[in-house]
């Protein structure tokens, strides 16, 4: 029989045995995780490569897009104002007209060729800004995942 004061010890060793095998248990199952998530984690040589050349494509892109921007903005401006030009000179013809035109049916003869070079003028203009296409299209900027490896884009 176990006398009562070597009770208590073998009860308190078994206890600090047990919790010595639980910790280094656990220490064990959280180590090698962490090894493995390092190793995914740390982007490769060939990543990083590839990142920066996508990087440094789309900034040259970027470029592109910003140099077509601006030539498709002048080409509007010049074709607005040529259009406004246009519409300015048929105002002023039509007005020099009216001030000789003596009948009712010559003021209207030049209120029409005013209303036609208007027309014509809105038509020449719409045709011209077609001409000129789409806007274009903005390149997309290469991102890197959550783990640091670069996405498609």
């Amino acid at each position: 029989m176990i006398s009562s004061t070597l009770l208590p010890m073998a009860i308190s060793a078994r206890r600090i045995g047990l919790v010595g095998l639980l910790s280094a248990a656990l220490s064990l199952s959280t180590f090698y995780p962490a090894i493995a998530d390092d190793d995914r984690s740390q982007p490769k040589p060939s990543a990083k490569i590839e990142f920066k050349k996508a990087k440094e494509k789309f900034k040259s892109e970027i470029d592109a897009y910003k140099s077509a921007i601006k030539a498709r903005e002048e080409a509007r401006e010049k074709i607005n104002e040529t259009f406004k030009a246009t519409i300015k000179k048929a105002t002023a013809d039509a007005k020099a007209a009216l001030l000789n035109a003596t009948t009712a049916e010559q003021k209207l003869i030049i209120m029409n060729t005013l209303k036609n070079a208007r027309t014509a003028a809105v038509a020449i203009r719409d045709a011209a800004l077609a001409a000129l296409g789409s806007m274009p299209t903005p390149p997309v900027e290469p991102k890197k995942d959550a783990k640091g490896r670069t996405l498609a884009p």
